[in-house]
Protein backbone atom coordinates (compact mmCIF):
# COMPACT_ATOMS: atom_id res chain seq x y z
CA UNK A 1 0.00 0.00 0.00
CA UNK A 2 1.89 3.00 -1.03
CA UNK A 3 -0.67 5.37 -0.35
CA UNK A 4 -2.11 4.92 3.24
CA UNK A 5 1.08 5.55 4.87
CA UNK A 6 0.87 8.37 7.26
CA UNK A 7 2.48 10.35 5.57
CA UNK A 8 1.85 9.38 1.69
CA UNK A 9 -1.26 11.44 1.66
CA UNK A 10 -1.28 14.67 -1.37
CA UNK A 11 -1.09 16.90 1.57
CA UNK A 12 2.29 15.76 2.26
CA UNK A 13 3.59 15.46 -1.52
CA UNK A 14 2.65 18.86 -1.56
CA UNK A 15 4.80 19.91 1.35
CA UNK A 16 7.49 17.83 0.43
CA UNK A 17 7.66 19.66 -2.96
CA UNK A 18 7.69 22.52 -1.82
CA UNK A 19 10.40 21.94 0.69
CA UNK A 20 12.17 20.49 -2.00
CA UNK A 21 11.91 24.04 -4.03
CA UNK A 22 14.22 26.32 -1.25
CA UNK A 23 13.78 29.76 -0.64
CA UNK A 24 14.37 30.61 -4.52
CA UNK A 25 11.56 28.19 -6.06
CA UNK A 26 9.13 29.48 -3.38
CA UNK A 27 9.80 33.18 -4.43
CA UNK A 28 9.44 32.33 -7.89
CA UNK A 29 5.80 30.32 -7.66
CA UNK A 30 5.03 33.01 -6.12
CA UNK A 31 5.65 35.09 -8.20
CA UNK A 32 4.10 33.31 -11.33
CA UNK A 33 0.88 33.14 -9.04
CA UNK A 34 0.63 36.78 -8.77
CA UNK A 35 1.25 37.12 -12.16
CA UNK A 36 -1.65 34.76 -13.20
CA UNK A 37 -4.19 36.22 -10.25
CA UNK A 38 -3.21 39.77 -11.99
CA UNK A 39 -3.95 38.72 -16.08
CA UNK A 40 -7.34 36.68 -14.54
CA UNK A 41 -8.31 40.35 -12.37
CA UNK A 42 -7.53 42.63 -15.66
CA UNK A 43 -9.60 40.22 -18.09
CA UNK A 44 -12.39 40.40 -15.51
CA UNK A 45 -12.41 44.19 -15.45
CA UNK A 46 -12.09 44.30 -19.14
CA UNK A 47 -15.10 41.87 -19.35
CA UNK A 48 -17.06 44.35 -17.79
CA UNK A 49 -16.16 47.21 -19.69
CA UNK A 50 -13.77 49.20 -17.02
CA UNK A 51 -10.92 50.31 -18.93
CA UNK A 52 -8.06 52.40 -18.51
CA UNK A 53 -8.11 53.93 -22.22
CA UNK A 54 -11.67 55.75 -21.94
CA UNK A 55 -12.02 57.70 -18.48
CA UNK A 56 -15.47 57.62 -17.11
CA UNK A 57 -16.93 60.77 -17.22
CA UNK A 58 -18.79 61.83 -13.73
CA UNK A 59 -22.86 61.48 -14.01
CA UNK A 60 -24.22 65.17 -15.46
CA UNK A 61 -25.27 67.29 -12.61
CA UNK A 62 -27.54 70.55 -12.80
CA UNK A 63 -26.17 73.41 -12.02
CA UNK A 64 -27.73 77.03 -11.33
CA UNK A 65 -25.84 78.80 -14.53
CA UNK A 66 -25.93 76.12 -16.99
CA UNK A 67 -27.57 73.03 -18.38
CA UNK A 68 -25.30 70.04 -20.03
CA UNK A 69 -27.58 67.38 -22.27
CA UNK A 70 -28.11 64.25 -20.24
CA UNK A 71 -27.77 62.25 -23.31
CA UNK A 72 -24.66 62.15 -25.13
CA UNK A 73 -24.44 62.64 -28.78
CA UNK A 74 -22.59 60.35 -30.47
CA UNK A 75 -23.07 61.67 -34.14
CA UNK A 76 -19.40 63.62 -34.17
CA UNK A 77 -21.41 66.63 -34.71
CA UNK A 78 -20.78 69.52 -32.55
CA UNK A 79 -23.25 70.44 -29.53
CA UNK A 80 -25.72 73.43 -28.45
CA UNK A 81 -25.53 73.80 -24.87
CA UNK A 82 -28.71 75.65 -23.62
CA UNK A 83 -27.97 78.15 -20.61
CA UNK A 84 -30.91 78.84 -18.40
CA UNK A 85 -31.01 81.43 -16.33
CA UNK A 86 -32.47 81.16 -12.70
CA UNK A 87 -36.16 82.90 -12.00
CA UNK A 88 -35.21 86.48 -10.35
CA UNK A 89 -34.41 86.36 -6.31
CA UNK A 90 -37.54 86.83 -3.99
CA UNK A 91 -36.58 89.47 -1.24
CA UNK A 92 -37.99 88.58 2.00
CA UNK A 93 -38.31 90.85 5.05
CA UNK A 94 -38.06 89.50 8.55
CA UNK A 95 -38.99 91.92 11.50
CA UNK A 96 -37.38 90.72 14.67
CA UNK A 97 -37.90 91.81 18.36
CA UNK A 98 -35.64 92.78 20.87
CA UNK A 99 -36.33 91.94 24.58
CA UNK A 100 -33.74 92.80 27.31
CA UNK A 101 -34.44 90.96 30.20
CA UNK A 102 -33.67 92.70 33.91
CA UNK A 103 -31.64 90.60 36.36
CA UNK A 104 -33.55 89.33 39.16
CA UNK A 105 -32.34 87.94 42.60
CA UNK A 106 -32.66 84.36 41.13
CA UNK A 107 -30.37 84.74 38.31
CA UNK A 108 -27.66 87.21 40.72
CA UNK A 109 -27.93 83.66 42.88
CA UNK A 110 -27.25 81.32 39.69
CA UNK A 111 -24.26 83.32 38.53
CA UNK A 112 -22.69 83.18 42.61
CA UNK A 113 -23.39 79.48 43.21
CA UNK A 114 -21.01 79.37 39.86
CA UNK A 115 -17.93 80.42 42.25
CA UNK A 116 -18.55 77.94 44.66
CA UNK A 117 -15.24 75.66 45.45
CA UNK A 118 -14.98 73.28 47.78
CA UNK A 119 -11.71 72.45 49.33
CA UNK A 120 -12.62 69.33 50.50
CA UNK A 121 -15.61 66.54 50.79
CA UNK A 122 -16.05 67.64 54.78
CA UNK A 123 -16.88 71.72 53.62
CA UNK A 124 -19.23 70.07 50.75
CA UNK A 125 -21.01 68.11 53.26
CA UNK A 126 -20.96 70.99 55.95
CA UNK A 127 -22.92 73.32 52.94
CA UNK A 128 -25.31 70.27 52.32
CA UNK A 129 -24.24 70.23 48.69
CA UNK A 130 -22.33 66.52 48.69
CA UNK A 131 -22.72 64.43 46.41
CA UNK A 132 -21.56 66.98 43.92
CA UNK A 133 -22.36 66.21 40.63
CA UNK A 134 -20.07 66.81 36.98
CA UNK A 135 -21.36 70.43 35.41
CA UNK A 136 -22.57 71.32 39.01
CA UNK A 137 -21.42 74.05 40.65
CA UNK A 138 -18.63 73.12 43.41
CA UNK A 139 -17.50 70.44 41.26
CA UNK A 140 -13.26 69.50 40.79
CA UNK A 141 -12.12 66.68 39.91
CA UNK A 142 -9.81 66.72 42.97
CA UNK A 143 -13.13 66.20 45.02
CA UNK A 144 -13.95 62.89 42.83
CA UNK A 145 -11.67 59.62 43.99
CA UNK A 146 -13.33 57.43 41.51
CA UNK A 147 -13.10 59.47 38.43
CA UNK A 148 -16.86 58.89 37.76
CA UNK A 149 -18.04 62.29 37.87
CA UNK A 150 -19.81 62.19 41.46
CA UNK A 151 -18.05 64.17 44.14
CA UNK A 152 -18.19 63.76 47.81
CA UNK A 153 -20.25 60.06 47.78
CA UNK A 154 -21.64 58.81 50.56
CA UNK A 155 -19.49 55.93 51.43
CA UNK A 156 -19.80 52.66 54.24
CA UNK A 157 -17.81 52.74 57.13
CA UNK A 158 -17.63 56.42 58.38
Amino acid sequence: MAGSGRRGGSVWRARRWWARRGLFGRVVAIALGLLVAFIVLGGLLEACGVSEDEPQEPAPTSSAGTSTPSVPDLSGQPTKETEVTPPAATATVTESETVTEEATPDSAASTASADVYYENCDEARAAGAAPVYAGDPGYGPHLDRDGDGVACEPYVGH
